[in-house]
């Protein structure tokens, strides 16, 4: 394995770290995942004095890696986001076959259990049960290696008798791009993430946000959006409902939002790696 190879590296060595899932999340689901994600965890803490300066993607991330004995210089620095990429047309199958007067909810990112699909699940019952029969959750991302947990998640959604719940599967990235277009709601209810591409995602189409206040999240969303502590569906389910219907709340919401998505210009991240590698060379 090239991590146990590392340190003989005639050079100095940088990392770039985004994080591992804990490995308890899987035991349950997949035992070939559970074992490579603490294989990788074990890796990253036997790397703990072999690197010269380390770029975490999060200030979350820049904690673990001191947790596990990290004493380089760490600095933090987001995911690069080439937004022009969104430049593109979505699917127009999928947003003629959803041409409707639906809310839409929805959360993208694999079928996982550190994701907590079942906590969105039960906010988007309560949702459709108390406040909108006329509602649609969009769980967007596979399942491939975890189809234990999906079918968990199929019968949760059969015990509560929850309607209109669409599992895309893997989608294209036309089709990702529709998503976002049909999107009212965006809900992250994920307890593990080291970033979260998809929260700068659902910001810059102008998706509004709601977002457990867990791992690297409010780092990520840097005060924009809806953080919540707790998970109570009904509250949630209420939050929701507010967005739909206050359009002043919507509105700042929104103009909250676009702002922080200038922090995550591709320019400004470029400068600012661009940056810390030339300071890293002259060192």
């Amino acid at each position: 394995k090239i991590s146990y190879m590392i340190e003989k590296f005639p050079c100095r060595k940088l990392m770039v770290y985004h994080n591992i899932t804990p490995s308890e999340y899987f035991s349950e689901y997949n035992n070939s995942t559970y074992r490579l994600v603490l294989d990788g965890l074990d890796q990253v803490k036997y790397l703990h004095d072999k690197f010269d300066y380390c770029l975490a993607v999060s200030e979350f991330n820049r904690l673990d890696l001191i947790s596990y004995g990290y004493k380089c210089p760490i600095d933090v620095i987001p995911v690069i986001i080439p937004f022009s990429i969104y430049d593109r047309n979505p699917s127009k199958e999928l947003l003629h076959e959803y041409n409707d007067d639906y809310k839409n909810l929805l959360f993208l990112g694999r079928i996982s259990p550190n994701k907590k699909q079942e906590d969105i699940i039960a906010a988007f019952f309560c949702y459709q049960k108390y406040y909108n029969k006329k509602s649609r959750l969009f769980l967007v991302g596979n399942w491939e290696g975890m189809e234990q947990y999906y079918s968990r998640l199929r019968d949760y959604i059969n015990v509560l008798g929850v309607e209109n719940v669409v599992f895309s599967g893997h989608a294209s990235f036309d089709e990702v791009l529709s998503y976002y277009s049909l999107a009212d709601v965006f809900l992250c209810m994920s307890e593990h993430e080291g970033f979260c591409v998809p929260l700068v995602e659902a910001m810059y189409f102008d998706v509004p946000v709601i977002a457990r206040a867990s791992a690297a999240i409010p780092s990520t969303l840097g005060g924009a959006g809806i953080m919540i502590k707790e998970k109570e569906p009904h509250f949630i389910a209420g939050l929701i409902n507010a967005i739909n219907t206050d359009q002043a709340l919507r509105t700042h919401i929104l103009n909250v939002q676009q702002e922080r998505v200038k922090a995550f210009a591709y320019e400004t991240v470029r400068g600012q790696i661009v940056e810390f590698l030339a300071h890293f060379i002259r060192r």
